[in-house]
């Protein structure tokens, strides 16, 4: 989705305007998208709640699995955005938070500088003509902070479901007309027998952090696999 990520700059930018286009194209290509955990009730609804894991830290990363063969989104049909919920992570573009240096706790608010959205003709300016931050950009920045501050409370949920083994690894696949298997990709899903076997001790803890309404979310969103499948299915009798 992104091309030509950048941090902002009154100097570099400062006649750049934004002009929302009234399409989804923009994320034509995007299979998986982050979530948040404060999303997963209002996403769980639209699409599968999926985890991806980065080997090298570790760590489990939420995504909304939005189709199901890589640069496929199912979601977006003819640029419209069929489904309820769109996640932040979308939401938020052609703007995005980057690290500096690697540091987390340390974020800069960067652009798409080839975003179609940009331009220098017409649209919103991102800065005003004393080079000051305009509305748009400080609303921009305002939803960033709000996304990052999100963000650590996510990931905090996460790591307590990782640390309880209640993520396992899935393969998603179908079986053809013929009878032949097709397996699309493998990711992590919330394991439902193994949250069901929880400790009184371990299920009292995760209701006094409130993430059990979170977790049911995880539960309820498999559901929407039939969906995608079904838009598959609909996109391979399209072609």
């Amino acid at each position: 989705m992104f091309k030509k990520l950048v941090p902002i700059n009154s100097s570099t930018h400062k006649e750049l305007k934004l002009k929302r286009v009234p399409n989804y194209n923009f994320a034509k290509n995007v299979h998986v998208a982050p979530l948040l955990a404060h999303e997963f009730p209002q996403a769980s609804s639209s699409f599968p709640i999926i985890f991806h894991k980065n080997e090298e830290s570790g760590e489990y990363h939420p995504l909304a699995l939005l189709g199901l063969k890589k640069e496929e989104n199912l979601i977006i049909q003819n640029g419209h955005w069929t489904a309820t919920y769109v996640p932040a992570a979308i939401r938020r573009y052609p703007f995005a938070a980057a690290s500096v240096n690697g540091n987390d706790e340390n974020m800069v608010v960067c652009l798409d500088e080839d975003a179609e959205m940009f331009n220098k003709e017409e649209g919103e300016s991102l800065f005003n003509e004393d080079g000051s931050e305009s509305k748009i950009l400080e609303q921009v920045k305002e939803f960033m902070n709000s996304f990052l501050e999100r963000e650590a409370a996510s990931r905090a949920f996460v790591k307590f479901i990782s640390e309880k083994e209640l993520l396992v690894p899935r393969t998603v696949g179908y079986t053809k007309a013929d009878g032949e298997r097709v397996n699309i990709g493998s990711f992590f899903a919330f394991d439902e027998e193994k949250f069901n076997q929880l400790s009184d001790e371990d299920f009292l803890e995760m209701r006094k952090r409130g993430y059990l309404g979170v977790c049911y979310a995880i539960l309820t969103s498999m559901q929407q696999m039939d969906t995608l499948f079904r838009l598959q299915q609909q996109a391979a009798n399209a072609a």
